[in-house]
């Protein structure tokens, strides 16, 4: 078995600041998102059922933090799979228009709560489907993205079918137990952002590279 190649480095505290301006242009739709996750959230387990109002804030804000990245921004197609309550899909599905977000999740309730969601938003831009990301079918190049959802390990595996050539998972700092099984070298970058404040204290933006 290969090392893998594993860069460090820190989100800089612009980058923070870039997606609090991007919030403020966008927070009607964003408030709006999140007054329909709490609707939801008392008829279907979106997200846990005693999470503040302020902490969902939190975790919109920390599903932002990628459209920074130059991998976010040269892609049109993003797959958002293991989406839950709909982070990071839907947050960055309003704030980027101009590209095309497909959503998907294993259970077929939480995904009819978010076309609900969407349709409510009238987002033009998002496709949800229900069901194994290892059963969906998508032939176009994309960015494949998932908020805590898998191991490494599982979701390279089980996603390798699609054409995406880098992922972005949402993860802590110490995933190195998720990939010490995967036989092919993986180059990953790991972007810290425990500087910003408690809330983000032990997680990182894990990009990988397709093996």
């Amino acid at each position: 078995m290969e090392q893998h190649n594993i860069i460090r480095t820190s989100v800089s505290r612009e980058t923070f600041e870039e997606t609090d301006a991007l919030i403020q242009n966008n927070r009607l739709q964003l408030e709006n998102y999140l007054d329909q996750l709490l609707w939801w959230n008392k008829r279907v387990n979106l997200v846990s059922r005693d999470v503040p109002r302020e902490t969902i804030w939190e975790h919109i804000r920390h599903s932002l933090i990628i459209s920074h990245l130059d991998i976010f921004k040269n892609e049109d197609l993003i797959i958002d799979t293991g989406t839950g309550g709909g982070l990071p899909g839907i947050p960055l599905a309003i704030t980027h228009p101009e590209k095309h977000f497909v959503l998907n999740d294993l259970v077929t309730k939480k995904c009819l709560a978010m076309k609900q969601i969407a349709q409510k938003l009238q987002l033009q831009n998002i496709g949800i489907i229900d069901g194994s990301i290892e059963e969906l079918q998508h032939d176009d190049e994309c960015l494949l993205i998932s908020k805590h959802a898998f191991k490494i390990s599982d979701i390279i595996r089980m996603s390798y079918h699609l054409t995406w050539k880098k992922m972005i998972l949402y993860k802590g700092l110490e995933f190195e137990k998720e990939i010490k099984d995967i036989p092919q070298q993986l180059t990953i970058n790991c972007m810290d952002l425990s500087q910003n404040s408690d809330f983000y204290q032990g997680k990182s933006i894990v990009i990988i590279d397709r093996p």
